[in-house]
């Protein structure tokens, strides 16, 4: 008996669901028409199903001693005790009928809406990481351009140092390789890499006329960077702050805690023509930085006649949108 009652409900939805709901898509007109129909055809269904089943013959005795029901028209409206009375059972049938392809139109918007926001991530994602990629790509050249050019300046000037020189350029040049490709990569990767990089420098500059002092965190707890951004500080620490004529100085201080990457690096400030633009990649850095990290990071420069200061906060731990 109950599936009898309920088979009626089942064809309904799965003629809503499977025949009817694919047509708001390229055809709402013919959708509204056809379920429009279909309810139609429903609710004539319930009222003949209604009529044929009837209802119980009364007992006996009580047909005896009761008065005979008044006519069907005349049970509309409240009861002799003021309350409303219950409505007809295919009427009741109709309303969930139509409760329960309202519910099936509902359930379709809420997946289409889901479906066209995860969407919408997929492509802004895309989009990001195709931008990233254009930024990182400018950032490679210019900074392997200036390391060539001070492996090119050792080669007449010490050709040992030069050998030293190369075999430093072809290891950063590993890291990049296996770990460069990602949105970001662990702090030790890029530290390791700022190490060789320093170990390059060193053998360009005199020890006496510039002071290098790096202090890295003994363990980095799984911190993640993007490839290349600390490192660019650094580059640029070197190419603008660093003078054969006066003394200079590089610090760089790197610290992990309370979810965060510290960077900071200080130089001493040697204004030149050039220092207009302080390097391609700072440009880029912040494009990349607020493409991957949103709001959810801190650059700042401050810049005197003798000084130039960068300290850079990040996630340790980013929820990153690009994958």
């Amino acid at each position: 008996m109950l599936v009898k009652t309920l088979l009626p409900f089942l064809v309904l939805i799965l003629i809503h669901h499977f025949l009817l709901v694919p047509l708001i898509r390229k055809r709402l007109p013919l959708y509204l028409a056809f379920t429009a129909a279909l309810l139609v055809l429903f609710g004539a269904w319930c009222l003949n199903s209604g009529e044929r089943q009837g209802g119980p013959p009364p007992p006996q005795w009580q047909s005896e001693q009761a008065p005979p029901p008044p006519p069907e028209h005349e049970m509309a409206g409240p009861g002799p005790d003021g309350r409303a009375r219950p409505l007809r059972p295919e009427v009741m049938k109709i309303i969930m009928g139509v409760l329960l392809v309202g519910v099936d139109l509902g359930v379709y918007f809420y997946v289409e809406s889901r479906r066209r926001e995860r969407r919408m991530k997929e492509l802004e994602a895309e989009n990001t990481k195709q931008r990233l990629e254009s930024l990182r790509y400018q950032i490679n050249p210019h900074f392997f351009m200036n390391t060539l050019n001070n492996i090119h300046a050792l080669v007449d000037i010490d050709p040992d140092k030069a050998k030293e020189s190369i075999e430093e350029f072809s290891k950063m040049m590993r890291i990049l390789l296996y770990e460069g490709d990602s949105p970001t990569i662990p702090l030790s990767k890029e530290l390791d890499f700022i190490e060789h990089f320093v170990s390059l420098m060193r053998l360009r500059y005199p020890e006496e006329s510039v002071k290098i002092d790096m202090v890295f965190p003994d363990e980095c707890t799984g911190a993640v960077v993007p490839p290349l951004v600390m490192a660019s500080l650094v580059e640029n620490a070197f190419k603008h702050g660093v003078s054969y004529s006066s003394g200079s100085f590089i610090r760089v201080k790197v610290e992990v805690g309370d979810g965060k990457v510290v960077f900071r690096c200080s130089n001493s400030s040697h204004p030149s023509g050039n220092d207009t633009r302080h390097g391609i990649g700072l440009e880029n850095i912040k494009k990349r930085l607020t493409l991957l990290y949103g709001q959810a990071f801190a650059l700042s420069i401050d810049q005197t006649e003798d000084q130039y200061d960068v300290v850079l906060a990040i996630p340790s731990q980013p929820d990153l949108k690009v994958i």
